[in-house]
């Protein structure tokens, strides 16, 4: 991918950012794009967790779905989320999460990324969940 569309994919996210409440509620930031990768993060805040004082299980399925779509969207332009499979492999503790989504395959009609999250504690990376996505473009070409 060229450096205009990586430009334009980057600008895509910053408008995705800035009219989705939910992206600005949950503090999401974008920490590494290039073509067919994305890698993002956020602060594992109180109320964010469940009773065990781990991160919800939603918070992590946000973060595998939105790596997905962002990793999709360096590819495909505008995207939206079809499906995605999540598989939680540890407790999500520690002071923050991240991300991160590959995509495996770009086709005209679905893009399918792999996405990774993970939970920092200390300084130390735990692999708290892996997901297979498929994102669907709907517009507004890479």
């Amino acid at each position: 991918m060229s450096q205009p569309d990586m430009a334009a994919a980057l600008e895509r996210l910053r408008q995705a950012v800035e009219t989705s409440g939910f992206t600005r509620f949950m503090g999401t930031r974008l920490t590494r794009l290039e073509a067919g990768c994305a890698e993002i993060e956020l602060d594992l805040r109180p109320d964010l967790t469940q009773h065990h004082g781990y991160a919800h299980g939603a918070v992590v399925g946000y973060l595998a779905d939105t790596v997905s779509a962002w990793a999709a969207s360096s590819v495909a332009g505008d995207v939206v989320t079809a499906e995605y499979k999540l598989n939680l492999l540890a407790p999500a503790r520690g002071e923050m999460l991240w991300a991160r989504g590959e995509v495996l395959r770009s086709g005209r009609r679905q893009v399918v990324v792999r996405a990774e999250v993970y939970a920092r504690s200390g300084g130390k990376d735990t692999l708290v969940a892996a997901a297979l996505a498929t994102i669907v473009p709907v517009g507004g070409g890479a």
